[in-house]
């Protein structure tokens, strides 16, 4: 292969590779991510920097040429000082078997370049994209031009300007196409965490009318009962009844704002097992008053013992839009069933289905579009998009159905929690 080829397989290796990580491990298993993110940053730069010196250009009998510094400039600014040591001592002992001065020049100009980025890192992530890219292609000119100086002052070989040429744009280019890749792949992170977030208030904003009036209602039979408790003729044995109905409706009351405030709260985001039985029904306590308000009855039948990995969070927010979208579905009342079991092969299927006004093959096609909604100008279609991110998070899948006017049914299919699979 020629030298520009050579350079390009290099820089495609990163950018696949770059991809892939970001795909399978930050957005697959984001949990794990996050616990052992400086272990996956070493791992994915070593990989990097192992392929890229598999393929070099030799520039005479002691140098050898790539794109290695990529992965140990990005791994060393993203990850942070322990990235930086730990990829410097990779593509130092890698480099040993390849033998020549260049063991020497490689060392040094690795261990400055780590040095800087370590002392860089905590700076850099809070660097406008701008500048971030000026910062990484800087890096690299200065690489690219130590090593060429003292190539030719220690070691006295010259190299030829074509090359170096050609060596310098490819450097300082690639390193410029990947930073800016990975900050698209940050900032659609973001975003997508963002749209969950907003989605959430949007939840949270609408059923807080319907627990409001729930918690009227109690708090209405108080009231009334501490009214007439004012009147000094009512024997003893109707004020012990009064005042324990009144602290019965008081304790009503707390219960709906406490499930309330428990779901509007900001939740842990660590993935641990969760039971599907308990969680649905904590969720369906949070959705009843908003079902009540548009007497739309809610049965239940849900099958005990069922544990899925996940968020508990996020699982209510994808539950309850789900639930709401069905109520929301009929406003002058129906039914909405919601029933979960165990399926034969280590899933557990959750249906959640209404008889409300239904969606047409058309309508049922762009489910989960972002702006897209049955609800005409209160609807963003945010939600369904939010719903279908969480159940991808959690290894899951939907399936949805749906008739005009008879109804909808959503069936969620989850892999079972697998006690094996996390000690593994």
């Amino acid at each position: 292969m020629d030298q520009l080829t050579v350079l390009v397989l290099n820089l495609i290796f990163i950018l696949f590779s770059t991809f892939v990580f970001q795909y399978i491990i930050v957005k697959k298993i984001p949990s794990l991510y996050k616990k052992y993110s400086k272990l996956f940053v070493i791992t994915l730069g070593g990989f990097q920097i192992l392929f890229c010196m598999s393929f070099t250009v030799v520039g005479s009998p002691d140098f050898i040429f790539d794109l290695r510094l990529i992965p140990v400039v990005l791994g060393g600014l993203y990850g942070g000082p322990v990235v930086s040591t730990m990829l410097f001592i990779i593509v130092v002992v890698a480099r040993i078997p390849f033998g020549g001065n260049g063991i020497w020049i490689n060392f040094f100009n690795m261990l400055t370049i780590s040095v800087l980025t370590a002392y860089l890192s905590n700076k850099f992530r809070s660097f406008p994209l701008t500048r971030k890219l000026l910062t990484v292609v800087t890096v690299a000119l200065f690489y690219t031009i130590l090593i060429f100086l003292m190539k030719a002052t220690v070691f006295e070989e010259l190299s030829n300007f074509a090359f170096m040429l050609l060596y310098a744009l490819t450097l300082t280019g690639g390193i410029y196409i990947v930073t800016y890749y990975i900050e698209i792949m940050l900032q659609n992170r973001l975003l997508h965490n963002a749209v969950i977030k907003s989605d959430k208030i949007e939840v949270v904003s609408q059923l807080a009318a319907s627990v409001s009036h729930e918690v009227r209602n109690p708090l209405t039979v108080t009231r009334g009962f501490l009214q007439m408790l004012k009147d000094p003729t009512i024997d003893e044995k109707k004020r012990l009844y009064y005042l324990n109905t009144a602290i019965d409706e008081l304790d009503r009351a707390e219960t709906i704002i406490k499930d309330y405030l428990n779901f509007a709260k900001p939740q842990s985001k660590m993935a641990s097992s969760i039971f599907v039985k308990e969680e649905i029904e904590k969720a369906l306590e949070l959705i009843i008053p908003y079902a009540n308000h548009f007497s739309v009855n809610v049965k239940k039948d849900l099958m005990a013992g069922m544990k899925i990995s996940g968020e508990a969070a996020k699982f209510h927010q994808c539950i309850l839009n789900i639930i709401k979208n069905g109520i929301e579905a009929m406003p002058n009342g129906g039914d909405l069933v919601i029933s979960c079991r165990e399926m034969a092969n280590s899933h557990v299927s959750i249906t959640i289905e209404d008889t409300g006004c239904g969606m047409s093959p058309q309508q049922l096609a762009k489910i989960g579009e972002p702006y897209f909604s049955t609800k005409a100008e209160k609807g963003t279609g945010l939600g369904m998009m939010v719903v279908n991110n969480i159940i991808q998070e959690m290894g899951g899948t939907m399936d949805v159905k749906s008739k005009l006017n008879e109804g909808t049914k959503f069936k969620i299919v989850l892999p079972l929690y697998s006690t094996e699979k996390r000690e593994t």
